[in-house]
């Protein structure tokens, strides 16, 4: 092999290295273990709220479950949220039931309650991002790609 060829590998190989060390993907969390993790660690809450049949949330969560710089990755805990789902769900001392709004479809009235605009509709996706005290710092109703969801990612990181 030429001694360009191999250089060029090496540098290549040491890249993606680098790159996996500072690039993982986010976890998901649980709502139930949410309170034990925040009293481990305060962290912001990146929620993503979508339903099965939604195919802009289902791309979201396939991003969300990229790799991330590992400087979000350790600001955030990261929750899902299936607005049709139909167990109840604790959430800061509170519990949230499902609302059934007809034959077989319905609410889970936590989406709503996190999910809701002013004029209380909701649409998905819908990402929220909560603070330490589980208090609604952002809210944004519709699709985000990676590189705008970052950003503002960024941005609400306390300094």
């Amino acid at each position: 092999m030429k001694k360009g060829t191999v250089l060029c590998l090496l540098v290549c190989t040491i890249v993606l290295r680098v790159t996996a060390l500072f690039a993982v993907p986010l976890d998901t969390v649980s709502f139930d273990r949410l309170p034990y993790l925040q009293q481990k660690q305060k962290r912001l809450v990146l929620i993503l709220i979508g339903t099965d049949w939604c195919r802009y949330c289902r791309a979201m969560e396939h991003y969300l479950g990229d790799d991330w710089p590992i400087g979000i990755k350790q600001g955030y805990y990261f929750l899902q949220l299936n607005a049709e789902q139909k167990e109840p769900i604790k959430f800061n001392k509170k519990t949230f039931h499902y609302n059934p709004n007809g034959a077989s479809t319905g609410l889970h009235s936590l989406a709503s309650y996190l999910g809701a605009d002013e004029a209380g509709k909701i649409s998905f996706p819908t990402i929220c991002i909560l603070n330490e005290k589980n208090e609604l710092l952002f809210r944004y109703n519709g699709f985000l790609r990676k590189k705008d969801l970052q950003l503002i990612m960024i941005e609400i990181l306390p300094k």
